[in-house]
């Protein structure tokens, strides 16, 4: 039986050298396609853009009390966490540090939203309840 397995081999085979392991016939690709129809590398299409901060590169000061009043509830006068605000981490410590300034220094109410500004455009995305 041995004898019939090295006939079928043949004799060429017996003469090369004998790698550990050979691929099988049918996995063996003669001719290697191009490259072309592999995948490329691309940008993901579905990631989002990254978020822009609306203050970046707007200078933040305790006087300006108009700004700053779109950061504060209008009805516990509460500073708005970053999470709702939208700003990075640095514009977002500006603005508490300049709201509690401005609320030292009498510019700003304490307790509620200066009536004059409720009118105001909002830079955040907030729902109040009507």
């Amino acid at each position: 039986m041995a004898a019939r397995a090295v006939a079928a081999w043949g004799t060429w085979q017996r003469l090369a050298p004998v790698a550990l392991w050979a691929r099988p016939r049918r996995l063996r690709h003669e001719g290697q396609p191009e490259r072309s129809d592999q995948p490329i590398q691309m940008e993901n299409p579905y990631k989002d853009p990254p978020k822009r901060c609306v203050l970046c590169g707007i200078n933040v000061d305790y006087k300006n009390v108009q700004l700053l009043s779109q950061f504060v509830s209008p009805y516990t006068g509460s500073i708005y966490g970053r999470h709702i605000t939208g700003l990075c981490n640095k514009k977002q410590k500006e603005i508490t540090k300049a709201i509690k300034r401005a609320r030292v220094f009498g510019f700003m109410p304490v307790m509620f939203k200066n009536p004059q500004f409720l009118t105001d455009p909002k830079l955040c995305n907030i729902k109040y309840p009507e």
